[in-house]
């Protein structure tokens, strides 16, 4: 086995493993029993940031709640989904076998426009 080819083990061994405990802590605990930090900008501004519900999406998730994570974090399961496809396409070898999906992703446009939801989302979550 190539060293390059063991690296990529190890790679997907740590996030892997991450990942676990980490779905481990948001499983067992419930981000609205308080041992989670709250959101600092919204303690600050009294509103709600893009990330604002996320650990309570997480938890829903994880829980099965489909439903009820998209009511606390609408961009969540989609962010959730296109960070687990970056890391694919640049831990796993994905670039190599879809270069053309990892140059649409990592391109200025493609940025641009998630910034763009982004701030849209933000912009409408404390407006509606």
């Amino acid at each position: 086995m190539s060293p390059a080819r063991l690296s990529n083990y190890k790679k997907a061994s740590l996030i892997i493993i991450c990942l676990i405990l980490l779905g481990g802590v948001y499983f067992i605990f419930n981000p609205e029993k308080g041992f989670f930090p709250p959101c600092l900008f919204y303690r600050v501004t009294g509103f709600q940031c893009p990330g604002c519900g996320s650990q309570r999406a997480i938890h829903s998730l994880l829980h099965l709640r489909i439903g009820e994570a998209f009511c606390y974090n609408l961009l969540l399961i989609p962010a959730l989904l296109l960070v687990f496809l970056l890391v694919y396409l640049t831990c796993f070898g994905g670039k190599k076998r879809a270069p053309q999906l990892y140059r649409k992703l990592s391109g200025r446009k493609f940025i641009l426009s998630v910034l763009f939801i982004i701030i849209i989302y933000w912009i409408a979550r404390n407006i509606f």
